[in-house]
């Protein structure tokens, strides 16, 4: 009878190794899922931007940022100032900035072939 008891305890044993190994590789699994769902929605709901341009006003007391950023399904252009921006659906060819004085300006977004657009910026 003793090699039965020997088989009941390495039985026994192979039970809790198996029961062990399956409840840590369903907690890994889950690890992994939660961890591939938040990266996704992470991907999906902040776009990725891309600074085009900075332009400081002649004395420095103003900045003009352009940024691209890809929004799904289209990229689109934003001009930040002063707490502001402005949202452009359509991405130019040239972007240039040309400034009146410190706290007027005027972004111009050219596009091959076509009449510039121009954005006129002015900070409070």
């Amino acid at each position: 009878m003793d090699w039965n008891a020997d088989y009941i305890e390495e039985r026994e044993k192979t039970k809790f190794a198996t029961k062990t190994g399956c409840f840590f590789g369903i907690v890994i699994m889950g690890i992994l899922i939660i961890t591939l769902i938040i990266w996704l929605l992470y991907h999906v709901f902040v776009p990725n931007e891309t600074q085009l341009m900075v332009s400081d006003s002649p004395n420095n007391k103003n900045k003009i940022e352009i940024v691209r950023v890809e929004d799904f399904p289209d990229p689109t252009l934003r001009i930040n100032y002063d707490n502001n921006s402005i949202m452009k659906t359509k991405l130019p060819n040239d972007i240039s900035v040309e400034w009146r004085n410190d706290y007027e300006a005027d972004v111009i977004l050219a596009k091959q072939g076509r009449k510039p657009d121009i954005v006129k910026v002015e900070f409070e």
